[in-house]
């Protein structure tokens, strides 16, 4: 195994999978959508996990959305890569292909078909770990995958070098603080849902890693580095609020068909969601729309 390396957290973006009207990914527009995305300040860009729809996408789909996203992103951003799978198998042939097209990070959540034990799960990260010499964030998606990573589990997951950042998305922003207070600085920890930037920043988080469409990123950046430099002021509190309902309205609605619902307003469009998943109600998308244009009124979002 490689030297221990460092994660110095940042902002990482989420990236929505563009699909054209046959449902098929439209590899222009997402390169067209990472460029503006970089463009934008971020410190990296994540692809084929949950949110982007990764576990929706064929191998080969996957591998072509891979080598887009690291073609435009490398030498410029971190990416950051799904490589989530229900075997270890899956999830090591998945952790060698990122490392071959680019990845600077390999996200890894404890996808299960079967429930496995936590010694199951330790042995599954330390297979990827060997493996694939390539830093891993351990994404905790405790909703998706019914596995819970619980600070005190985290805590026994130290001993895997390997693993050197968290992404908390149990729902409990208080995790944040519990695994700081067990592990100290071993981990970097990332806030894994946009409505909880402000508490997770004050609860010790480093990072933020959240889907954005890139007429809604100008906004994030800034809440971002307002977190940074001090998530109890009043800049960052108020720039939380602007922004407080569209993120709620995420939280109830769904984060990419959210997204995508934003990016029919403008010329970067992302299609819609890939079946089983179905896209916004008709009641939510006006809901949405209104939100917008009141958030592009003030000037808090481009139009």
């Amino acid at each position: 195994m490689s030297t221990r390396k460092t994660d110095p957290g940042g902002l990482y973006c989420y990236l929505a999978t563009p699909f054209d009207k046959s449902g098929n990914v439209d590899l222009a527009v997402l390169k067209d959508y990472v460029q503006q995305i970089v463009e934008h300040g971020v410190a990296g860009v994540t692809c084929l996990a949950s949110t982007c729809e990764g576990p929706y996408m064929t191998e080969l789909e996957r591998k072509n959305v891979l080598e887009a996203v690291s073609r435009v992103a490398s030498g410029k951003l971190a990416v950051n890569v799904g490589i989530g799978g229900v075997s270890t198998r899956q999830a090591v042939e998945a952790a060698k292909q990122a490392k071959d097209l680019g990845a600077t990070s390999l996200m890894l959540e404890m996808q299960q078909y079967f429930p496995v034990s936590f010694n199951a799960a330790v042995k599954h990260y330390q297979t990827v770990a060997e493996a694939c010499d390539v830093p891993i964030r351990l994404y905790n998606l405790t909703l998706s995958t019914r596995f819970d990573f619980t600070p005190d589990r985290i805590l026994a997951m130290s001993s895997i070098g390997q693993i050197i950042s968290i992404k908390d998305a149990s729902g409990d922003v208080t995790r944040l603080r519990d695994i700081r207070m067990l592990c100290g600085d071993r981990f970097t920890l990332y806030c894994g849902f946009h409505y909880q930037a402000l508490e997770g920043f004050r609860f010790g988080a480093q990072g933020w890693e959240v889907m954005m469409h890139p007429s809604i990123a100008a906004p994030l950046v800034d809440l971002y580095r307002s977190l940074v430099d001090d998530p109890w002021s009043e800049q960052s509190s108020s720039l939380y609020r602007a922004l407080q309902p569209l993120f709620h309205f995420f939280k109830q609605y769904g984060v990419p068909q959210s997204i995508k619902e934003i990016s029919n307003r403008t010329s970067l469009k992302f299609g819609s969601v890939r079946e089983p998943l179905e896209p916004l109600p008709d009641i939510a998308k006006r809901r949405l729309h209104r939100m917008m244009d009141e958030l592009a009124d003030r000037s808090i979002v481009s139009a």
